[in-house]
């Protein structure tokens, strides 16, 4: 089966697993580990293991591991959700496809929503990023029709010999990006 909150593919195996951890949850315990799971994505600290082991010392969880497996479980529903921009309804529809109880598939869907608008803005912010571009700047070369583009990337400065011609279908070409994401934010 397609899900949409795993951007219409099959829902990977080890979630469909867990999903009989997050039963054994009550759901008012799985609501509060979600909102703690979906803070810890806007915290620099990451997430409170011991708020998580205090939270959840009398579940019916075993051990270590299946409290780590149900952290990273309801991470990759909440964080796949969002980047794929499932509808809350279809959320709590397939969840409970997949075996989840209605009322922790409605505790989660209220997380999601609850949070969705923050979770989108950090994943936004997180999105494309392997090394940030710091400036540029334009020099002039010896060599007629050419010019440099200097680019700090990370504190290091590299420069790039490129056409006058390229450097003009360059930022014709960025600009247009830059047009497309703007609309895409505002939608």
């Amino acid at each position: 089966m397609r899900f949409r909150f795993c951007g219409d593919a099959d829902c990977p195996d080890w979630v469909l697993a867990e999903i009989n951890s997050l039963s054994r949850l009550s759901s008012i315990k799985l609501k509060l580990l979600a909102q703690v799971v979906a803070d810890s994505w806007l915290d620099v600290k990451g997430l409170n293991i011991e708020k998580v082991r205090k939270l959840l010392s009398d579940s019916k969880l075993d051990n270590t591991g299946d409290l780590k497996a149900t952290i990273a479980c309801i991470n990759f529903i909440l964080n796949s959700a969002v980047r794929h921009g499932c509808d809350e309804s279809a959320l709590a529809s397939e969840l409970q496809q997949l075996g989840l109880p209605q009322e922790h598939s409605q505790a989660l869907r209220r997380v999601y929503v609850d949070r969705q608008d923050t979770l989108t803005k950090q994943l936004r912010s997180q999105s494309l990023r392997i090394n940030r571009l710091q400036g540029v700047q334009v020099l002039e070369s010896p060599v007629p029709g050419f010019i440099y583009l200097e680019l700090t990337i990370q504190e290091k400065q590299e420069r790039i010999l490129i056409k006058k011609t390229q450097a003009i279908n360059l930022l014709k070409n960025l600009k247009s990006i830059e047009l497309n994401l703007n609309s895409l934010q505002t939608n």
